[in-house]
């Protein structure tokens, strides 16, 4: 699937039109809007399913009671796994404008409500096709080609121990 056509559906289902700064035409940008601010949790939870790895919710605190978050996968090295690729949370914490120290990590606290799961659902096969349509690490090498080809497969819910992964 081409990339324009996946920025599109996202510009739309996660309401990006309505933010003048993002710019329709930029496909890459659009998907990095969709899945590192509005749709992170969605994007995460595919990317659990599909791994076996357990996603995790980064949160920090934005004041007056309210906090912000970031969903990722956690892979068995350590290290986080979102739409940019492998990151930390030096770079979450960058981009929410907060010092390492004040994002921590815990369970997975945000669940997917805006598709259903291998049932033809067009917001999901979305999701997947953003894994080859964004041209990054780790999506673009074969174990994790591989992975989504056994996910697609029928196998549904991946257990950790069978993707092998090859940092």
């Amino acid at each position: 699937m081409d990339i324009r056509d996946i920025a599109e559906h996202f510009y739309v289902s996660c309401c990006l039109d309505e933010d003048p700064s993002i710019d329709p035409d930029d496909a890459l940008g659009v998907i990095d809007a969709a899945f590192l601010t509005s749709d992170c949790d969605d994007f995460a939870w595919v990317l659990a399913r599909i791994t076996g790895w357990p996603a995790r919710t980064l949160i920090w605190n934005m004041g007056d009671c309210l906090t912000g978050h970031h969903s990722v996968v956690e892979a068995p090295d350590g290290r986080y796994l979102d739409v940019s690729g492998w990151t930390d949370r030096v770079a979450v914490a960058a981009r929410a404008g907060k010092e390492e120290r004040l994002v921590t990590a815990h369970e997975f606290r945000h669940y997917p409500f805006n598709f259903t799961e291998l049932n033809g659902d067009e917001g999901f096969d979305m999701i997947v096709a953003v894994f080859g349509a964004v041209g990054r690490e780790p999506f673009t090498e074969d174990w994790f080609k591989a992975a989504i080809e056994r996910y697609l497969g029928g196998v549904g819910n991946v257990p950790p121990d069978s993707v092998d992964f090859a940092p």
